[in-house]
């Protein structure tokens, strides 16, 4: 029974450990609640005359700092993510243009081989370098001569055999063919290119006059297009150095909003602070309490008489704890007493036989040496 009620009474002290943590955090959110309360209440104003260490404009001042440390890395955040979008914006543009370009440069490209063929092959725009035009007659009379060879091949009849070797002549032919088409091509654009580059476009006419003043207009905005693109990359340049080799402004945002987490972290510790102040010391807040205020420390005192009373319980139980420890110890030494008692009792009885024995076997050595000399007596006569 004894070791049973002991139990009950350490679980019992356990309920109480926990209704204790239960009020006592019940009354720190209170006390958290009316410190944050009180820092709204205040705002921007400085109502205390004080900023000395654990006083509450000590605590205020402390969350200013606070503050300061969160706007600060809040406008970095704001400036970074400005940048970040004028970056995206740059970029997003770049590309755009650089499709355009891409677009427009193909557009120049067929207007170029258009002038080029109007100049080689088609004669109506006058001004076609010689050595070109050789190029160009040659390239046509080849091509020409593909295309019928290919014509006769097609027409050809005959057997497997034969077939066969209609069939790579045919290839060889179609390959012939479109490496002259390619480079007839490539002479008419380079000859276009050419004569756009050292013609200007106040002495053009002739029936081909629109394809070349759009040539003209062509190049004329493409060098526009990438003069701009190269003010924009220079543009995305000055924010990426702004940004610096080190982080990304994405890890660097991250790493911002961590601080700005961790640092409103210790608003807690101050709400807290501030509101113990209030509940403890409430003639240094008389100026921003108010009756609004006193259900809250009502409750607060509650909170506190219920954990003070936990503590007491708490103690008396571990008194009475100790009580009976102390009892169950000196039950345990009186048992041991008791047992030395009776190994002592054992001891004297074990002492007091051996005593007799001795005393028994010095009579009969008394009797054997009276013995002795009664011996030698009788031998003496």
């Amino acid at each position: 029974m004894y070791n049973i009620a002991m139990d009950e009474r350490r679980i019992k002290i356990k309920d109480l450990e926990a209704k204790k943590s239960s009020d006592i955090k019940a009354r720190e959110q209170l006390l958290e609640g009316l410190g944050e309360a009180l820092f709204t209440r205040i705002g921007t104003d400085e109502p205390f005359d004080s900023n000395a260490e654990g006083t509450p404009g000590g605590v205020l001042a402390e969350y200013r700092k606070l503050q300061r440390e969160v706007a600060e890395s809040e406008e970095k955040i704001s400036s970074l993510e400005k940048e970040v979008s004028r970056l995206k914006d740059f970029e997003e543009t770049i590309s755009a243009r650089g499709e355009e370009r891409s677009r427009l440069e193909k557009e120049l490209a067929e207007a170029y081989t258009g002038i080029g063929k109007a100049l080689l092959e088609e004669h109506s725009i006058s001004d076609a370098p010689e050595s070109a035009q050789q190029h160009a007659d040659s390239l046509l009379a080849r091509i020409d001569g593909q295309e019928t060879k290919l014509e006769e091949l097609e027409r050809q009849e005959g057997g497997i055999i034969k077939w066969l070797g209609k069939s790579a002549q045919i290839t060889v032919s179609k390959a012939l063919l479109s490496k002259d088409k390619s480079t007839l091509r490539r002479l008419y654009r380079e000859a276009g290119e050419k004569y756009i580059a050292e013609k200007p476009v106040e002495s053009l006419a002739g029936d081909n006059i629109e394809t070349v003043k759009k040539a003209f207009e062509l190049k004329k905005f493409l060098i526009g297009l990438s003069e701009d693109m190269s003010g924009l990359r220079e543009e995305c340049r000055k924010i990426e150095d702004l940004f610096g080799g080190r982080d990304s402004p994405s890890r660097r945002v991250r790493g911002l909003e961590k601080h700005i987490a961790n640092t409103k972290g210790k608003y807690l510790n101050l709400y807290q602070r501030m509101g113990h102040l209030a509940a403890e010391k409430r003639d240094l807040l008389a100026s921003i309490l108010n009756e609004k205020d006193d259900p809250v420390f009502e409750m607060a005192g509650v909170f506190q008489s219920q954990v003070a009373q936990s503590e007491l319980q708490i103690e008396k139980i571990k008194a009475s704890i100790s009580v009976d420890e102390e009892k169950d110890e000196i039950e345990k030494m009186k048992k041991t007493i008791v047992t030395q008692q009776q190994k002592i009792v054992a001891a004297e009885e074990t002492i007091a036989g051996l005593e007799k024995q001795i005393s028994g076997s010095e009579h009969r050595i008394g009797e054997l040496e009276a013995f002795i000399q009664d011996d030698h007596a009788g031998k003496n006569q």
